[in-house]
């Protein structure tokens, strides 16, 4: 994926996607399994209709 400018707005929301992602899958978020499941399938989905949008393009 080749991106070569974004808003913002859209830069922080991707690094703080990154970021939660990073930590539901390295263990430091506290929550329980079932939310973190969840919540690690949300960020992914974040992240989908993101690189799908034509302003991240």
């Amino acid at each position: 994926m080749a991106v070569t400018a974004a808003k913002p707005s859209t830069a922080f929301r991707v690094l703080t996607m990154a970021v939660n992602l990073s930590r539901l899958t390295t263990g430091t978020m506290d929550s329980n399994d079932g939310h973190e499941k969840t919540s690690k399938a949300s960020i992914i989905l974040q992240f989908n209709q993101l690189e799908a949008s034509p302003s991240f393009r």
